[in-house]
């Protein structure tokens, strides 16, 4: 059996490369270079690349010398691909030097958040002084504007006029690292503009053929707007036929995820493939001879690629296209494809273009859900008791498919997310017919040029998207639809990844020493999430969070929870992005105990919140109430007689949030040292987490 594995590897060879490659990006990913650090990754990999040319043409006895040397160029070169547009390296980088205005191109398709727009740009160039010099890398821009029509346009050329501002890390525990996210799409800055602070200079200057593919993509996004009135009708069907999300509503989003179903939103595989049926079955007369068939394979790619094309080239379609593309190239040379060679080459080639994609989420979990397929679906195909009936085999394949794929990237999604759909498996059964019907009625819109036919279409889309909508919103609100709060660590990802591979192995070569391996990681996994569940449960604590103006203070008790805030309701959005993830480790969301603090810019008020062993005022006037306290929180550049407050009260912590001046904090930390008393600057700084019994 060892053997037959052997063999099947040698047929795998892009499962090898992308291997040794992603293990050379994970590892430039974790190190910050510096300019002799890339000089010398650039001679080694030099070296080992004429070492090659060695092994190869001179010492052919050596070759296992020429494999292990190869594995080494591709380390390198992933360590090279990362580096080499990283700022300490990139001399023309926009963050090296000092510049508050730039020359840049529109590199994205705008898209609208809380009454603004925002889209990436790549920098041609910024002022030093009073010339331009080149300049590289990309920003992330955002514009006021409350309508959804941006006069902003993909491959417009701008004139910005502002200072680039760095992009903030979490400042809260569990919180979402948008930091992280931007940087795997190579973007390492923001800058916020007013009306006056750009200037459009030139238009069209992106790459024509995607300018042209989003210029159709806006027609048939208009076509659809008139064809359906429904709102959220709209929305989810130019989402799902198109791959448009630029005014997608987050609650629509939030639907769709909680019930396991966001990839329907999302253009990938599923979507590329009921294309192909309709391509395939529209091209069926065209065979026959060689040049036919011929014919009929680039007729084929061209159609596929027009539409990832015109749907955004996410990652998830990107890695379907580019699959389909090997399948039917294969097919044309009559040579059997291997669906994990060709899922690999598909996953090399977007990391040789663009390497950073490797820790985007998408990514991630696009190709671990086709992972899961290619080794589980054989493995619940095989326990299958319908074969002989048809519908009943497609329902049970629909299962299986399901299953394979959640199972993968349920790791993951726990990891990111902190929540599993428990009825991912009813949900995805009941949208499969909808979503199909609703693309095939969205392809034969796109081409239909008669309006009475496209009104009745509409029709009949839009009653299939509100059933749709409405069973999943059914789901959604059903007890225990999304379980919340499990949040695993790397290393817990890293046991259930291992655990599923033991399990594949065993069942396809009968390795008993496999079996026993997934057993015991099973083991050591349940155990270890037992554990940790154990201390959550019996956590007590107390966190005063970084929400800049806001107050937002939480007591955790075991499994009780109370937050104290400024907010207005528990359901703030900028309150659930940032503690949401982190509370709902130890309660749920809806079972917290919320406090509201009367909280206005203009007028000041002070706080007292007393527990049993805990005394905190939060002052904003100098009126103080005159009791020992534990924590003092400062707001709203409270100076007035702060220092003799201080001597009253006599604080055991003073805290500084984000209302308070960057001066006042700056003169208020050397009084307090001076005093010898203990103080943290929440502003622009991570939360303060007390992970003990409360003082």
């Amino acid at each position: 059996m060892k053997t037959n594995f052997e063999e099947q590897l040698k047929k795998l060879p892009f499962l090898k490369i992308v291997l040794f490659y992603g293990i050379g990006i994970g590892i430039a990913n974790f190190f910050e270079p510096s300019k002799s650090m890339f000089n010398l990754i650039q001679i080694l990999l030099v070296f080992s690349f004429l070492s090659h040319l060695v092994f190869f043409f001179y010492i052919p006895r050596l070759g296992i010398l020429s494999i292990v040397n190869s594995y080494i160029i591709l380390i390198f070169f992933g360590i090279w691909n990362i580096w080499r547009t990283h700022v300490q390296v990139d001399i023309n980088h926009f963050l090296i030097g000092s510049s508050d205005q730039y020359i840049a191109m529109v590199d994205e398709e705008p898209f609208f958040y809380n009454n603004s727009v925002r889209f990436s740009v790549t920098l041609l160039a910024k002022r030093i002084d009073s010339t331009f010099q080149k300049a590289t890398g990309r920003l992330m821009v955002t514009l006021p504007f409350d309508q959804k029509d941006s006069p902003i346009q993909y491959g417009d050329e701008m004139v910005l006029k502002n200072k680039v501002k760095p992009i903030p890390k979490p400042l809260n525990p569990l919180e979402f690292n948008y930091r992280d996210y931007l940087k795997n799409q190579g973007i390492d800055g923001q800058i916020y503009l007013k009306s006056k602070e750009y200037k459009i200079i030139r238009h069209h200057q992106g790459f024509g053929i995607k300018a042209q593919a989003l210029e159709l993509r806006k027609e048939l996004v208009s076509k659809f707007r008139k064809y359906l009135k429904d709102e959220d009708s709209f929305q989810i069907a130019v989402a799902l036929i198109v791959g448009y999300r630029a005014v997608m509503s987050q609650d629509i989003v939030q639907t769709f995820s909680n019930t396991g179903t966001i990839h329907v939103l999302s253009v990938s595989g599923m979507h590329v493939g009921i294309v192909f049926i309709v391509l395939m079955w529209l091209l069926a007369r065209v065979s026959g001879n060689h040049t036919l068939n011929l014919l009929r394979i680039v007729m084929l790619l061209c159609a596929i690629w027009s539409y990832t094309i015109l749907t955004g080239m996410a990652p998830s379609i990107l890695r379907a296209a580019i699959m389909l593309s090997f399948f039917l190239i294969a097919r044309s040379m009559q040579r059997e494809g291997n669906m994990l060679n060709t899922m690999a080459s598909s996953a090399f080639l977007l990391l040789l273009l663009q390497p950073n994609i490797l820790f985007d989420i998408g990514f991630q979990l696009s190709y671990f859900a086709v992972l899961g397929i290619v080794l589980f679906f054989p493995l619940f195909k095989r326990l299958s008791i319908f074969e002989s009936n048809r519908f009943s085999r497609i329902i049970w394949d629909s299962v299986a498919i399901s299953l394979s794929a959640q199972i993968m990237t349920a790791p993951f999604s726990l990891f990111y997310f902190g929540q599993f759909p428990n009825y991912f498996l009813i949900a995805n059964l009941l949208v499969i017919l909808p979503v199909t019907l609703i693309m095939y009625i969205g392809m034969a819109m796109m081409f239909i040029p008669v309006d009475i036919i496209n009104v009745w279409l509409g029709y009949a889309m839009d009653w299939l998207i509100k059933k749709m909508f409405f069973t999943l919103e059914f789901l959604d609100q059903l007890p225990f639809a999304t379980w919340t709060g499990i949040v695993l660590s790397p290393a817990l990802v890293l046991i259930s990844l291992v655990f599923l591979f033991s399990c594949s192995y065993a069942f396809y070569w009968k390795n008993k020493v496999a079996l026993y391996m997934s057993v015991c990681f099973l083991l050591i996994g349940l155990s270890t999430f037992s554990y940790l569940q154990y201390l959550q449960f019996n956590y007590t604590g107390f966190r005063i969070y970084s929400t800049r103006k806001e107050i937002a203070l939480a007591f955790i008790q075991k499994n009780n929870i109370t937050m104290v805030s400024s907010f207005d309701s528990l359901d703030a959005r900028n309150l659930v992005y940032s503690v949401k993830r982190d509370l709902s480790r130890f309660s749920n969301w809806e079972d917290i105990d919320f406090l509201p603090l009367i909280s206005y810019d203009s007028v000041r008020t002070n706080y007292l919140i007393q527990k049993p062993n805990l005394t905190i005022q939060i002052m904003e006037h100098s009126l103080l109430s005159h009791r020992p306290t534990d924590i003092l929180l400062v707001r709203k550049n409270s100076k007035w007689n702060f220092i003799e407050n201080v001597r009253i009260i006599k604080p055991k912590l003073v805290l500084f949030d984000g209302t308070n001046s960057d001066f006042n904090i700056q003169m208020w930390r050397q009084q307090l040292d001076d005093m010898g008393v203990a103080h943290y600057t929440i502003k622009n700084n991570f939360a303060y987490v007390w992970d003990k019994e409360l003082l």
